[in-house]
């Protein structure tokens, strides 16, 4: 459902938009071209609907992606949803894309967690539902392209974090999702960036992609290493990771990288318990996404010469970038 925004909300918007990554600010000057040229389409589409299908819906990770997404259908006059098991559930997933492809909407966005998903994926595309990953991508995916980081640079960036909080050496642990596969490019990226060091990862821990049983296994991890020089979180669930260096004694001692750019991990950034954490455009992703699958239910006569000539007219691959926030920048990603 469409809401009406404030001011504020209106300017933090703008905010976004202008602080995006390169496509992301040509995007929108594109797409007021195209309503001048094209602005009865617009009209004709307002019963169309867009879903994204989520791999864990409640976690407030989202709501950047999910603005995004409904910014970017309300500039459209089109409608957004957003579904999705409420813990990590790979089957779920996979029942809501089920239960979504009985609807039949304009387009899909799949947030990949593993290829048990890909058969639903396959059978939305051949019953003529465009599919896009957003946020995660998984190799083999059928689907059309890719809207978000490149996850092994995510972990590259986080090996960086590290490689300047201890040098050359001493013992890490991760914090993840062992069965989900961008956190595993991820914490393949990580180890590559540590390549030509002595950093080892000495411990890992399955958060289950929630705050508190991170706070948890992270807290069991420091407890049974008392050696522990740092510790990096993979996903959105870091503030778990601050509440554990702090239920432990341990802020301060033991270092810590993290990721996403949710409220209380900034806090904790800012308030020095945690030393960095790796920003992710997630707002920009929903808002491309969007876009895109409009383009691709309603293209243009060029677009629609490309797909009737067997053409991708797409990117298959859009990168939207990372960045290494500490105490000093966090306050950039406050909207």
């Amino acid at each position: 459902m469409s809401k009406k925004r404030t001011l504020d909300q209106i300017k933090s918007r703008r905010k976004f938009l202008q602080g995006g990554v390169a496509l992301g600010a040509l995007a929108p000057m594109l797409f007021a071209n195209n309503v001048q040229a094209h602005g009865s389409r617009l009209k004709d589409n307002k019963d169309q609907e867009y879903v994204i299908v989520s791999i864990v819906a409640t976690h407030p990770f989202w709501n950047d992606l999910k603005n995004g997404a409904q910014d970017a259908a309300d500039d459209l006059g089109v409608k957004f949803s957003y579904v999705g098991p409420a813990g990590f559930d790979v089957e779920g997933q996979v029942q809501a894309m089920e239960q979504i492809l009985i609807k039949k909407p304009a387009g899909i966005g799949h947030v990949h967690s593993t290829d048990a998903a890909f058969p639903s994926i396959q059978k939305a595309l051949d019953s003529g539902i465009n599919v896009m990953h957003i946020t995660s991508t998984g190799a083999g995916s059928p689907a059309l392209g890719y809207i978000g980081s490149n996850e092994q640079n995510v972990g590259l960036v986080m090996a960086k974090g590290v490689k300047q909080l201890l040098g050359n050496s001493g013992k890490i642990a991760v914090s993840t999702v062992p069965a989900q596969d961008n956190l595993n490019d991820r914490i393949a990226g990580l180890e590559k960036g540590l390549e030509g060091t002595d950093i080892k990862i000495v411990a890992t821990g399955d958060n289950k992609g929630d705050d508190s049983e991170t706070a948890a296994s992270t807290s069991a991890i420091l407890l049974a290493n008392p050696d522990l020089d740092a510790v990096v979180c993979i996903n959105a669930t870091g503030s778990g990771v601050a509440a554990a260096l702090k239920e432990t004694g341990k802020v301060g001692k033991v270092k810590a990288v993290i990721a996403d750019t949710l409220a209380p991990i900034l806090d904790a950034v800012e308030d020095g318990t945690v030393d960095f954490t790796v920003g992710q455009q997630i707002y920009m992703q929903g808002y491309l996404w969007m876009q895109m699958m409009y383009a691709m239910a309603n293209p243009t006569a060029q677009i629609k010469g490309f797909l009737d000539g067997g053409l991708n007219p797409f990117p298959t691959n859009c990168d939207t970038g990372c960045n290494l926030i500490d105490k000093n920048t966090a306050k950039l990603y406050r909207s």
